[in-house]
């Protein structure tokens, strides 16, 4: 639904204007003063609204280009028919106003102060130096405004505001109001560039493209991958000139609509010089010198959109071959120079260039842009390029199309002759990583193995075959074949990065964190250069985001996030909803919940944008339900666990305790404890028998988060065998909260904290408020309890079960159990059922929770329960 906060996005703007109006300042009001369509009218007409309501009178007037002719035109609808002598009336106008201060408040608002006649702006003056009422006064900057209008800031009786276009922030919170809804950062930053931060513009632009199906909502979230559609509204806006120009200006503007910027000696070659100096002149292009040479590019980008609405695609095609020819004559500066050649000549008139497009797809794979890749590769197998099919093959699979990427690799593997072993081993990732069939890729591997190789093939062979190890959680097997495939430095990029995956998956698992970090230093380095596995980088990098967090090393985490976030200037569709993941994963460890939601939520519309079937699904809804739950929104937490189990594959043993432990989430979120324990408890066992210690320490540490104490003496054990920091800090906090050491908690809390774990940190916090309530040291709980609040604050407010037990007078384990359900917003009846007891028991647990925390009625008693370890009749004060 199409809505619209008129403020979204100038917060800071009201902040002054809310000064400048206060009264207790030096001047009567503001100026605002921008370009047109920058949004002054919008902010002014909203200042005015918002002071209707709080109960002022308001005036309203508008200087316009037809009443600047004739005296106080401005105010005619307050003079009626007397206008025999000007002066006169001037101070009648001027006295109604200061008639109406003495009665109450008033504020006046006046739109395009430039177009006030003399007389008009001479009131308008005259009651700013007087303070006969508060104004709000609009100029568009660069014209010529009366010499009173001028006076009412360089005299100071008004605040000048220089009203800037809006930044991309505020950009995407204005386009969040318009819509009622979230939009993802691509779209909204795509926006930001066409308008130039223009907020009328941005305002029909995006109603725009909802109304024409190209803008739509994807797992909540609002995305933009179409075309621009333009409206005859956004056309009379940005274009009213363009529709009348000369042909020869058309020509240079209709040239740079297809490609921007462009060399002027190459533009001049196609239009002429003349032309372009006259497009200039009209304002339509602007020409700046950039490293000695100088380049054209339309003067607003919207500009281009709205030719290119009006233009027939067969003109269209003629120019966009005309400049593929004439960029053909120099050579390419780099790749994109080259793809963006490639791709003029693949939408032109001109004959397929099979070795161009050849060249455009490894480049597209490169630069992430996997869709391009894939029509560049197409048109190349059509042309008759004997490489494109391979290279199709290969993209399919880093697209995610698992299905069609299989029918293309069992193709090319079944051919006889050189390179058949290649596309067995990536028909073999293929089953693993997008199809989730590791027997099927097992059985292509054996295969292999069975028939001749070559020294490099069995490495290549054996790189995968450590992928099938490593997802089957064997880490010790795939520790062993990733590392030798790896140091015989006789594989490919493609062969290398699934190696390098394996080995940091069983790292991740088997605790060794002194590795982690040289491994993927030269993974990225490596996928940064190359199109094999330029994509592959965030493949890897999921791996080794959890396997930091497995590890307790979640400082090197956001390193590598940030790395990859500034490795491409441009993230397509695709690559930008498995960084969008990352990021949120990132923030997730660090407990900023409603950040980590948020982008999170991004990554999955991307996910549903492009059918992904990969780990990136299943591990987006684990953290999804984490997020969720932990912030206490449990409806969203269960739908993302139950989500998860649906496209987990049967054969990723490794995603098994992340599973269970996002399921293990959403239970304590709906207040089942015990359930929510024994899941993680048998999660842990699994990753004992499996070998996977760190797995195993990760479900010791939820457990603790939510109360239980059985894994202290198995903690330990853990923890002198890993010798991470992380595994002390999880024996730590079991052992001190087996014990009711309150002093033990707090320490236990600042070793999470040191880790980079804030959620953690504020859980284990809120565990010491109330064993130092239990043990009689209420100084030390109201101070613990003040930690939890400060850390649960700094990461945008957590709602867990340790948070909402209240320190002041701590409930048994029975009584919390009933607490957590009556959050969850269960009846005595629905909880007497889930934890089998009569509902008198139930109203007996309430009735005495009620008076440990000095609630009156359960509702209160919920209330007191989700503020937290400082709430309670003890904590005042």
């Amino acid at each position: 639904m199409i809505s619209g906060n008129p403020l979204a996005g100038r917060d800071g703007e009201l902040s002054v204007i809310r000064r400048a109006l206060g009264g207790g300042g030096t001047t009567a009001g503001v100026v605002i003063v921008g370009s047109a369509g920058v949004g002054k009218t919008r902010l002014a007409r909203e200042v005015l609204t918002r002071a209707e309501r709080a109960g002022e009178h308001t005036d309203w007037i508008v200087g316009t280009q037809s009443a600047r002719a004739l005296p106080l035109g401005a105010f005619t609808a307050l003079l009626g028919d007397e206008m025999a002598d000007p002066m006169p009336n001037v101070r009648r106008v001027i006295n109604s106003f200061v008639a109406q201060q003495r009665r109450g408040r008033v504020l006046i608002g006046v739109d395009d102060a430039h177009l006030l006649d003399g007389l008009s702006a001479h009131v308008v003056h005259q009651l700013a130096q007087s303070r006969g009422a508060r104004l709000v006064v609009t100029v568009r900057s660069g014209a010529a405004e009366p010499d009173a209008v001028t006076a009412l800031w360089k005299d100071g009786l008004l605040t000048r505001l220089d009203l800037e276009p809006l930044s991309a922030e505020a950009t995407r919170a204005m386009i969040e109001h318009v819509l009622g809804g979230v939009v993802d950062a691509r779209s909204a930053r795509r926006f930001w560039k066409l308008t130039d931060g223009n907020a009328l513009f941005l305002q029909q632009l995006v109603k725009d493209q909802v109304a024409a199906g190209r803008m739509r909502c994807s797992a909540g979230v609002w995305m933009w991958d179409d075309d621009v559609a333009v409206s005859q509204n956004i056309s009379d806006m940005v274009g009213g000139q363009l529709g009348k120009l000369d042909p020869q200006v058309a020509l240079v503007v209709d040239m740079l609509s297809q490609c921007e910027p462009l060399a002027v000696d190459a533009l001049c070659d196609l239009v002429g010089r003349a032309g372009l100096e006259a497009a200039e002149q009209l304002h339509l292009v602007t020409v700046e010198r950039t490293a000695g040479t100088l380049m054209a590019r339309l003067a607003h980008p919207l500009f281009g959109e709205l030719r290119r609405a009006t233009a027939g695609e067969m003109y269209l095609s003629k120019l966009r071959g005309r400049l593929a020819e004439r960029l053909a004559k120099d050579p390419d500066a780099d790749m994109r120079a080259t793809v963006r050649r490639a791709l003029l000549a693949l939408d032109s008139d001109l004959p397929p260039d099979p070795q161009l497009c050849v060249q455009s797809a490894r480049h597209a794979m490169t630069l992430l842009d996997l869709d391009l890749a894939d029509r560049f590769a197409t048109a190349a197998a059509a042309a008759g390029a004997p490489d494109a099919p391979a290279i199709r093959a290969m993209n399919l699979l880093l697209l995610g199309r698992g299905q069609q990427a299989e029918e293309a690799l069992r193709e090319l593997s079944a051919r006889s002759g050189e390179g058949t072993h290649q596309w067995a081993t990536l028909r073999a990732a293929n089953l693993i990583w997008m199809l989730g069939r590791c027997q099927d890729a097992g059985v292509v591997l054996e295969e292999l193995a069975r028939g001749r190789e070559s020294a490099a093939e069995q490495t290549a062979r054996i790189a995968v075959e450590a992928c099938v190890d490593a997802v089957s959680a064997r880490g010790l097997m795939a520790e062993e074949k990733a590392r030798g495939a790896l140091d015989s430095v006789l594989l490919s990029d493609f062969h290398a990065m699934m190696a390098a995956v394996a080995l940091t998956m069983s790292l991740g698992a088997l605790g060794r964190a002194e590795e982690l970090t040289t491994v993927a230093e030269a993974a990225l380095d490596r996928a940064m250069t190359s199109f094999q596995a330029s994509h592959m980088r965030f493949w890897f990098a999921s791996v080794y985001a959890r396997a930091c967090r497995l590890t307790g090393r979640i400082g090197e985490c956001d390193a590598m996030v940030q790395r990859l976030a500034e490795s491409a200037t441009e993230i397509p569709s695709l690559a930008y909803a498995n960084l969008a993941s990352l990021l949120g994963n990132a923030q997730l460890m660090r407990g900023n919940a409603q950040a980590a939601v948020k982008l999170l939520h991004e990554a999955l519309a991307g996910v549903e944008r492009h059918g992904v079937t990969t780990g990136l699904r299943p591990a987006t809804y684990f953290a999804l339900a984490e997020g969720h739950a932990k912030l206490g929104e449990a409806e969203a937490a269960n739908a993302a666990v139950a989500n998860a189990r649906s496209c987990v594959p049967g054969d990723y043993l490794f995603m098994q305790t992340a599973l269970s432990i996002a399921t293990g989430w959403a239970l304590a979120a709906n207040g089942c404890l015990a359930e929510a324990i024994a899941t993680v408890a048998s999660a842990a066992n699994q990753a004992r028998e499996r070998g996977q210690p760190t797995h195993e320490v990760a479900c010791l540490q939820a457990a603790a988060q939510w109360g239980d104490t059985s894994w202290a003496a198995r903690a330990r054990e853990l923890a002198d065998k890993l010798a991470l920091p992380l595994a002390s800090a999880v024996a730590r906090h079991t052992e001190s909260l087996a014990t009711d050491d309150g002093e033990g908690l707090l320490a236990a809390s600042n070793d999470y904290l040191a880790t980079g774990d804030r959620a953690t940190a504020a859980d284990v916090a809120a565990q010491a408020a109330v064993a130092f309530t239990r043990g009689q040291q209420r100084k030390r709980g109201l101070y613990a309890a003040a930690v939890a609040k400060e850390l649960s604050d700094a990461c945008g407010g957590l709602c867990t079960p340790a948070l909402r037990t209240p320190a002041s007078q701590p409930l048994t384990g029975r009584q919390r159990e009933v607490v957590e359900l009556l959050v969850a917003g269960l009846s005595n009846r629905e909880i007497a059922e889930r934890l089998v007891m009569s509902v008198r028991s139930v109203e007996g647990h309430v009735y005495r929770a009620c008076q440990r925390v000095g609630a009156s009625t359960r509702e209160e008693l919920a209330a007191i329960a989700r503020k937290g370890p400082s709430a309670g009749r003890e904590d005042v004060g």
